[in-house]
């Protein structure tokens, strides 16, 4: 046994240092070599198979305005047209969430918070965001975090051999594999956000933008994370640190490109004077949320339904009513806010969930299926497959329907991953798993 796993540690350094030696490349961005063995059709296939996922995740997209999705989309391809992968399938999307934050997934699968278009103050400065996560993806620096983590979790393997095979000092090599996670985990180091923004200025100044704008929307960052409005940018900031140094580095950057270039203040606010009009609204649901956090259900009712008398279209007002009636008990008044939430948006997972729940709390058992397998279709949750895993349960379909429902449960991962693993191994004496 000892021998073997000597053997297993000696093949799995030897693959991890030749993947390493074989996979140096070129940044078609900077032109530096580079770690990179994940090809450009993973990063389109990455993007691709997780951009739906993380659109839901981060609030679904923002369908009251269609026209200021398309003026994001339309900024953002002017960008992307001088980008060094122009060719990648690049899209941007709205998120209807009032966080100010953007990102971007591997093969240029790019979102932006209605949350931040309303703290920009011109075309230039949303061409100066686009064109920052545009050199994310153009940069693959998306793509090499996943590489990092590779790298880390070929690591943490070898660890595990080096521990149980030696008299190393065990505690040292577990905290240096856990700072190398904690490093992995990391959205963007310092030198990629200072690359980001270098080449992304280059980018909007050849798309006709004021890279001068570049330079205010950091100023405007670094004020707001010195501020009381800190903790509300807190996920913008965490991925996207700004700082001064960024600040002076964007100035020189600035200085070095040709002057002048369009700023846009009237085509922007026109874009977004629908959404501006709505912010009382939104501010309104913003209120309730807090509201609801703290079980002041009233008071969250209350200004769901403020926020729902400004602007009525909005189905994210209904599903917070919703859930403020659920949790005074007020059932069938909930399941009118949920069912009222997604007529509005059908695409949008959390008001299907929460119907969903709702309907199996009430034993309609059927209909809960119908909504839970609808939310995980969109957004795959643990607390959906624990349902369905039960709702098989109570039918008697144990194996294989309930045993895989809990098995995707535990896979989707969450605070009951304790308890699944023990429900598994109780049910596993009498199922072999088979696929759905």
């Amino acid at each position: 046994m000892h021998a073997l796993s000597i053997k297993t540690f000696r093949a799995l350094g030897l693959a991890i240092l030749l993947l390493t030696l074989g996979a140096c490349s070129v940044n078609p961005v900077t032109g530096k070599k580079e770690l990179a063995w994940m090809s450009e059709a993973w990063e389109v296939q990455t993007g691709r198979q997780y951009y739906s996922g993380q659109q839901q995740a981060g609030g679904g997209n923002y369908t009251l305005d269609p026209e200021l999705t398309r003026y994001v989309k339309q900024v953002g391809n002017k960008v992307a047209q001088h980008a060094a992968r122009k060719h990648l399938p690049y899209d941007f999307v709205v998120l209807n969430d009032s966080t100010p934050n953007a990102w971007a997934l591997p093969g240029g699968k790019i979102a932006v918070n209605r949350g931040l278009l309303t703290e920009l103050n011109n075309e230039a400065e949303l061409a100066a965001v686009l064109a920052h996560e545009v050199v994310h993806a153009d940069a693959r620096h998306s793509a090499q975090s996943q590489e990092v983590g590779t790298l880390i979790a070929g690591g943490q393997m070898l660890a595990t051999v080096m521990v149980a095979n030696s008299d190393s000092n065990s505690a040292a090599l577990q905290q240096g594999v856990a700072l190398g996670a904690l490093y992995g985990q990391t959205r963007y180091s310092r030198s990629r956000e200072l690359e980001a923004d270098l080449y992304g200025m280059q980018y909007m100044r050849k798309a006709g933008y004021d890279p001068q704008a570049a330079v205010s929307l950091q100023e405007t960052f670094v004020r707001l994370s010195e501020s009381r409005q800190q903790d509300f940018f807190s996920t913008l900031f965490a991925s996207h640190p700004p700082s001064m140094a960024r600040v002076e580095a964007n100035r020189a950057t600035a200085a070095s490109l040709a002057p002048g270039g369009v700023l846009g203040e009237q085509s922007f606010a026109s874009a977004t004077a629908a959404l501006r009009r709505r912010q009382p609204a939104y501010n309104a649901a913003s209120e309730a949320g807090e509201a609801l956090a703290k079980k002041d259900y009233q008071n969250a009712l209350s200004l769901a339904e403020r926020a729902i008398s400004m602007e009525p279209r909005e189905g994210r007002f209904h599903e917070l009513r919703g859930i403020a009636l659920s949790r005074m008990n007020r059932t069938q008044d909930a399941m009118s806010a949920y069912n009222r939430a997604i007529s509005l948006d059908p695409n949008y997972f959390s008001p299907l969930l929460r119907r969903g729940l709702l309907k199996h709390q009430l034993n309609s058992f059927s209909e809960a299926e119908r909504d839970l397998k609808a939310s995980i279709k969109l957004a795959p949750t643990e607390i959906a497959y624990v349902k369905l895993g039960a709702i098989s349960e109570q039918r008697g379909n144990v194996c294989p329907q309930a045993f895989n429902y809990y098995r995707e449960a535990f896979v989707a991962g969450g605070q009951r991953n304790a308890e699944l693993q023990n429900k598994l191994v109780a049910l596993q004496s009498n199922c072999q798993p088979q696929a759905r």
